[in-house]
């Protein structure tokens, strides 16, 4: 037998330049840390994400998951992939 989750969720795809909007959407959940310069000279961003159990750095590409109970989570992108499609 085939199942599918039935449950929608909101997540947001982190870029490495989408400061703004990850901090829009997870809040105080979500921490920077600016490490080295690009080529362009802009700093590069290192996104971590608080939940109640840990803090977890986020990696471009990465989706930002906002949990059932307002929690939220990391979770890569082929793992994304597989179990959500998005809603139109």
């Amino acid at each position: 037998m085939k199942y599918r989750r039935k449950e929608i969720i909101e997540a947001l795809q982190w870029s490495g330049k989408n400061q703004t909007e990850v901090k829009a959407f997870a809040s105080q959940f979500a921490m920077f840390d600016y490490a080295d310069m690009d080529k362009d000279g802009s700093l590069d961003a290192v996104l971590k994400v608080k939940n109640s159990e840990k803090i977890e750095v986020a990696h471009t590409g990465d989706y930002i998951v906002r949990g059932k109970k307002g929690d939220f989570f990391i979770m890569k992108q082929k793992e994304f992939d597989a179990l959500y499609e998005e809603v139109k």
